[in-house]
């Protein structure tokens, strides 16, 4: 007798201990679950942060860096949220806040675009707004009649890891015209001076739409050639500083590289 009331007893502990064990591994999802809901709903609505794949920024944006985009910016559309869901059409709240001169993150405009070899999500400087006459002459933007102010910095060696190849860049510093941000830098390949993009006729800007550039003018594919003009709907959020930079390609998940390839001095770097 006193053996069976032993054995129901240890079976009571191990069934305790089981509960346990479940109650503890029910908490724990809970927190994952909660945790991962939140941490989405922060990036989808404050801010997110993306991975820049190509040379159309530099100097401004290098491969490998990562800035940090506030989604509130220019109010939401369902390009705000991962996957795009047809949840909604347009733009909602603050829908009129882009600005000339700012550097933005948006979908591409084109269902057709290769996802196999580029990323959906673009970055660019937005050079027209709606209604704004734009136009490049000898790779000078002008908006509206006026002309940008470009003054000679010097010139710098980049090597585009995508192509494998060395570039030497004109570097500028750009006032753009009736621009609400401040002097940046863009660079020119001095062979290409007289390439088409950078003889583009005057176009007026459509309503509910943006005309973008990238900062590297002769390795960019934007508003002039290849990209068109950004609906306002697929605005993303705006750019506004680096919060991680790493070079030669290597991905964020390899870690044992990063020691020899991080850009430390590009951490916190603002964006203009």
């Amino acid at each position: 007798m006193d053996a069976n009331v032993a054995t129901a007893a240890k079976d009571n502990d191990k069934k305790t201990k089981d509960n346990v064990k479940k109650a503890k591994l029910k908490d724990d999802l809970r927190f994952i679950l909660i945790f991962a809901f939140f941490f989405s709903l922060f990036r989808f609505f404050v801010v997110d942060w993306y991975i820049v794949p190509s040379s159309s920024m530099v100097p401004t944006l290098l491969i490998g860096d990562m800035p940090m985009v506030g989604k509130w910016n220019y109010g939401y559309s369902k390009h705000s949220i991962w996957f795009s869901p047809n949840i909604f059409s347009g733009r909602r709240f603050f829908k009129n806040n882009v600005k000339r001169g700012e550097v933005i993150v948006f979908k591409h405009p084109h269902d057709e675009y290769d996802t196999k070899n580029n990323d959906l999500n673009i970055i660019k400087r937005v050079i027209g707004l709606p209604g704004d006459r734009v136009s490049v002459k000898d790779g000078v933007i002008r908006v509206n009649g006026v002309a940008a102010k470009l003054s000679f910095k010097g010139t710098m060696i980049y090597h585009d890891i995508n192509v494998d190849r060395f570039m030497e860049l004109k570097l500028y510093e750009e006032t753009l015209p009736l621009a609400d941000v401040p002097t940046h830098t863009v660079a020119y390949i001095e062979d290409m001076k007289y390439s088409r993009p950078n003889h583009f006729d005057e176009i007026v800007v459509p309503k509910g739409h943006y005309f973008v550039m990238g900062d590297n003018r002769d390795c960019s594919k934007d508003s002039r050639c290849g990209l068109g003009l950004v609906p306002a709907e697929n605005l993303m959020g705006r750019a506004f500083f680096i919060v991680h930079s790493i070079a030669n390609g290597v991905k964020l998940w390899e870690f044992w590289l990063w020691l020899q390839n991080i850009r430390y001095e590009r951490f916190l770097r603002r964006i203009i």
